[in-house]
């Protein structure tokens, strides 16, 4: 009985282990202490520095920070210790391995378990396995930081193996497995990708209900299809920590709700009209990155939309060349090239690209060879799910259906960036082609069918490689959304229009070479898998020749291309990548203010950055998804004020939102790039009290109101907020009335305040309704939202302590919830794997 259970558990082992180094070779620099230096999760240390160093000094778990846009929650960035123990999980299923190397190998494990569950030979396992973990989107998306993107599509295969094999009657090990794999899918929280994911297993669900209802066996269906309904709920629970109030914050974020205005931002005016129809994000902002429809060819040639917007010509190229030609040095044409903008992308995504979704030639022949010759039932949902994701993916460049589905599938409005949605093909295109990989080593149609299917599939595949791509490479436009910017500028700097259309000539040569070059280059990978199908059906090769020469071609391929995106100068030291971290002498300057609540506006970096975050209270920051009430006061205050203060024409207006929003440090662009602090005397304070409210009707007149207001004095109030403030209020003038900050925290602030009549004071602090509390002496008040974005409060006359709570129910209750549930998770997915060992054991032959 030991040797069976060894014999049957060394070659996933043996399989493990080709992973693990596959994984760690790729990412060799790991090993000597490197990192990747990816952008988004520079982000990320800024937008949690401030609620780590809380958790760190207080011990309390930080739900707030006022470190990016003035004030919001903690939820998508850091809340402390998690208490869900799936964590525990997610790490040991990677076998406790660092950054990146992980992700690669749980992306290989996954799909291998697919396979297992599919029953496909061993060898091809492996070869999906590898297709699976190094399509391109994979690496490019952890060269910039995506963590929990690539978590999540790296756990796809296994939620599906585990659906799969609930379907095939394995009701406890397939429970288990659907348990475990959706738990840690949850877990990693990626929204967008589970949405995507749940697409996909309704399709599967409608699949196996045609299928069972053919074989007869419906029973056996709705039996497995409610242990995973169950299964699925379950796994939720232990996630409830960060679901619940997720889904309490996206009501206040772009994603999740409106703006109440309906009136443009200067940076609108004379565009179109505003999006009222979706009840998310507006349709222009959430199509931005619709992968263009001819640019899916890149599933296949990788270069034919001219890979990254990054990458651009070298030496001996045609605009190297033309540089040359119109009497650019050598030497200067080089520098010229590595300097200036030369885009080589010219695709239909005008904001760009980081580089194509590029899955394999092999794996492309092999996915049209499924079409021809794989008659499983698996099919059902493949295609379909293939058809989906290019649908998706293409958003605003086929708006006859994605405009539909925007407006009606449910809470789809509230992501963006449709290109994501190849993450459905990039996984079906590798499981058609493992099924079509086993369909020809399995014997089961005969050689010359294969042979014939083969010649077919050879042909297409390498037609469409002939026609769009070496062909097509002549003959289509080699245009970029940037070209016409490029010859304006390049007009300027290279002595007139006629020379800088002869370098927009030679970069658009470079980009048809580009197209011929990697086009050829699939045609070369796809005839290698081709010929080494062709001797093993003739018998020429064994399979042991046949799987080393697939495994190896689809490595090789795939390797090459990834290492354009994720290579060795992707990994830095970690005091390399903390470098851009450090504190410049404007910072340290600052810094040196005992002032423990002020804002600071770094004018040399975008608003959308968070690098500053780490340093200060920043009035910008970066985030997925920022409240909604800041967005607003972003387009029609801050980033008109910004573009003033750059000109040298700042507004008295622009001032005063500076000063409302307690903006005590300006940081400007100096000379030789150094930054110079400038404190702002003005600044209003962390509270003051106003001599009157101007009462508006509506969000549009509040934000107007809100334009040319003396806000030190006044404050501009919402109507619908009268009936707290007891009607009609207006604070009596107090000249001598102070309000001052006694106690700073993430979760709660405490203020003294002095009046001789009864008063209204504006707080520079964002208003968010869902969770804090406001108390007079220790007896709550209500919260007015005052100047749009801000808290106010009426406070009787006299001398009061003044607390403000973060403390938001729904937080506590999912953590209860996750704490437990997490727990028992565990114990049922131990429970189903080894129930289905036992039951396993007592049905087989000979047991007693």
């Amino acid at each position: 009985m030991k040797q069976n259970w060894l014999k049957a558990i060394l070659p996933h082992l043996a399989a493990i282990g080709i992973f693990l180094i596959l994984a760690t070779v790729y990412c060799a620099p790991v090993l000597e202490g490197k990192v990747v230096n990816q952008s988004d999760m520079m982000n990320v240390q800024g937008m949690a520095k401030e609620a780590k160093d809380y958790y760190q000094q207080t011990g309390d778990v930080p739900l707030w920070s006022n470190s990016m846009f003035g004030g919001m929650p903690t939820y998508v960035v850091y809340t402390g210790p998690n208490p869900n123990k799936i964590s525990v999980l997610n790490k040991a299923v990677c076998l406790f391995l660092p950054d990146p190397i992980n992700m690669l190998f749980l992306a290989m494990l996954c799909m291998y378990v697919l396979a297992c569950v599919l029953d496909i030979k061993y060898w091809i396992r492996i070869a999906g396995a590898i297709a699976f973990a190094f399509c391109t989107y994979n690496v490019i998306i952890i060269d910039v930081g995506h963590i929990t993107k690539m978590y999540d599509i790296a756990l796809m295969p296994a939620v599906f193996a585990g659906i799969l094999l609930t379907y095939k009657k394995r009701y406890l090990s397939g429970a288990a497995l659907t348990l475990l794999a959706t738990a840690l899918f949850i877990y990693n929280n990626h929204l967008q990708v589970i949405y995507y994911a749940l697409i996909c297993i309704l399709v599967v669900a409608i699949a196996a209900f045609i299928r069972a209802q053919k074989q007869g066996e419906l029973p056996a269906f709705f039996k497995a299809s409610a242990i995973l309904v169950a299964m699925g709920i379950i796994s939720i629970l232990p996630n409830m920590n960060s679901l619940l109030i997720t889904h309490e914050y996206t009501d206040y974020t772009m994603r999740g709700s409106k703006s109440e205005l309906t009136i443009h931002s200067p940076e609108e005016s004379g565009t179109s009209k505003k999006d009222e129809k979706s009840t998310g994000l507006d349709i222009d902002y959430a199509y931005d990155w619709s992968y263009g429809v001819g640019e899916s060819f890149t599933m296949l040639i990788p270069g034919y939309a001219g890979n990254s917007s990054s990458a651009r010509p070298g030496p001996g190229s045609n605009t190297y060349e033309a540089l040359v030609k119109i009497g650019a040095p050598e030497a200067q044409a080089e520098q010229i090239l590595q300097q200036a903008p030369f885009p080589m992308y010219h695709g239909d995504q005008p904001k760009g690209t980081s580089g194509p979704v590029y899955v394999g030639a092999i794996i492309c022949l092999l996915v049209m060879m499924a079409f021809l010759i794989v008659r499983s039932w698996h099919m059902w949902w493949l295609i379909p799910i293939t058809i989906i994701g290019f649908i998706l993916s293409w958003g605003n460049h086929f708006m006859v259906i994605n405009e539909f589905l925007f407006y009606h599938l449910p809470y789809y409005n509230k992501f963006r960036a449709p290109a994501m949605a190849l993450v459905i093909p990039s996984f079906s295109f590798v499981v058609m082609a493992i099924l079509a990989l086993q369909e020809i080593v399995a014997g089961t149609l005969s050689t010359p069918v294969l042979l014939k299917k083969l010649q077919y599939g050879t042909i297409a595949t390498a037609g469409v490689i002939v026609v769009f791509g070496m062909v097509g490479s002549s003959m289509m436009s080699m245009t970029s959304h940037h070209d016409a910017q490029l010859l304006t500028s390049f007009t300027q700097y290279f002595g007139g229009e006629e020379n800088a259309k002869s370098i927009i000539r030679g970069l658009e040569k470079d980009r048809a070479a580009l197209v011929m070059k990697d086009s050829f280059r699939s045609l070369v990978f796809i005839l290698i898998a081709a010929a080494a199908l062709w001797a093993y059906l003739k018998s020429k090769i064994n399979i042991k020749v046949l799987a080393v020469i697939i495994i190896g071609a689809i490595t090789i391929d795939l390797w090459q291309q990834d290492k354009k995106y994720l290579n060795n100068d992707s990994f830095v030291d970690e005091s390399t990548f903390m470098a851009e971290l450090q504190p410049t002498a404007a910072d340290l300057e600052i810094k040196k203010d005992p002032d423990p609540y002020y804002r600071v506006w770094n004018l040399s970096a975008p608003l959308d950055n968070a690098a500053p975050s780490y340093f200060h209270k920043n009035i910008g920051g970066y985030s997925p998804a920022k409240l909604w009430i800041y967005q607003d006061m972003l387009d029609h205050l801050l980033i008109p004020a910004y573009q003033h203060i750059a000109s040298g024409k700042p507004t008295a207006q622009d001032m005063r939102i500076l000063n409302m929003l307690n903006t005590k440090y300006l940081i400007y662009p100096g000379q030789n790039n150094q930054l110079v602090p400038q404190r702002n005397p003005d600044a209003y304070g962390n509270a003051w009290f106003v001599k009157g409210i101007v009462y508006a009707p509506d969000a549009n007149s509040e934000m107007t109101t809100l334009q040319s207001l003396n806000v030190k004095d006044s404050a501009v109030v919402d109507k619908r907020f009268e009936p707290k403030l007891g009607g009609a209020f207006q604070p009596v003038a107090d000249s001598a009335a102070t309000i001052k900050l006694t106690k700073y925290g993430l979760n709660n602030l405490e203020y003294a305040s002095s009046n001789s009549q009864e008063g209204f004071a504006v707080f520079s602090d964002i208003y968010y309704p869902a969770g804090w509390y406001a108390y007079i002496d220790g007896k709550e008040t209500d919260i007015i939202r005052t100047n749009y974005g801000l808290r106010g409060l009426k406070i009787p006359a006299g001398q009061h302590k003044i607390e403000m709570k973060f403390a938001p129910p729904t937080y506590f209750k999912g953590v209860k919830i996750a704490g437990i549930s997490s727990i028992l998770l565990i114990l049922l997915v131990i429970a189903g794997f080894v129930g289905q060992a036992l039951l396993d054991k007592k049905q087989a032959p000979g047991a007693k």
